[in-house]
């Protein structure tokens, strides 16, 4: 909408040519309305974070609104397969199955089972529990493994992130701002750039 402006009426931040490091703030209105200031680098990190190094845009979920199935979708019944020691293994299949996404944009359409569970497994598992739809045949051979890796993966995630603060003996920053906080302590330009090398590999996304 606009830039933003400090208690003094100045315009907040500084420009700099890679969008990454610009820091100037700007007023934002979303579909709904609302309006939010953010840093010019957040906004670029935004679009950079849908597109792929060729510049080629991809939806981003919001979330998953809805579900159904078809003829082709197995029963409850027929979910499970008896081998000759009457030991049950669950079938692996998908078939059948779609649900509807609200993208980022403010579109929705119907995406079939297999995709999403490739593309976002953990949202899509943790819909078919609050939906009670996790002891579907489509659905319960591969949601509560899935759940179990997020939760590995969180568990490990936080304990890395907060002692994580120096590898090999360099401060690593956590964001933008300390890195250059950090330059203007050492003194040099270092994570600038580290930051200006490795977003030159991503910059046609821009010129696309």
């Amino acid at each position: 909408m606009k830039r933003a402006r400090g208690n003094d009426g100045k315009f907040i931040g500084r420009s700099h040519n890679n969008p990454l490091m610009d820091s100037r703030e700007y007023w934002i209105e979303f579909p709904d309305g609302d309006e939010q200031k953010y840093a010019a680098n957040v906004i670029a990190e935004n679009l950079y974070s849908q597109v792929d190094f060729e510049g080629r845009q991809y939806a981003v979920m919001k979330e998953i609104v809805d579900h159904r199935s078809n003829a082709a979708a197995i029963s409850k019944d027929d979910g499970f397969v008896i081998s000759s020691g009457e030991n049950r293994t669950a079938k692996k299949t998908t078939r059948g199955w779609e649900l509807c996404v609200e993208w980022k944009d403010g579109t929705s359409n119907w995406v079939k089972l297999k995709d999403l569970k490739d593309s976002n497994p953990v949202e899509l598992a943790e819909y078919a529990v609050a939906n009670h739809i996790v002891d579907e045949p489509a659905f319960n051979w591969w949601v509560p493994l899935t759940l179990k890796k997020r939760n590995r993966v969180i568990a490990k995630v936080k304990s890395k992130y907060w002692r994580t603060t120096h590898e090999f003996g360099i401060r690593v920053p956590k964001s933008i701002d300390e890195a250059y906080r950090i330059d203007e302590e050492n003194g040099n330009s270092y994570w600038a750039d580290a930051l200006k090398k490795e977003i030159s590999k991503v910059s046609v996304a821009l010129e696309a």
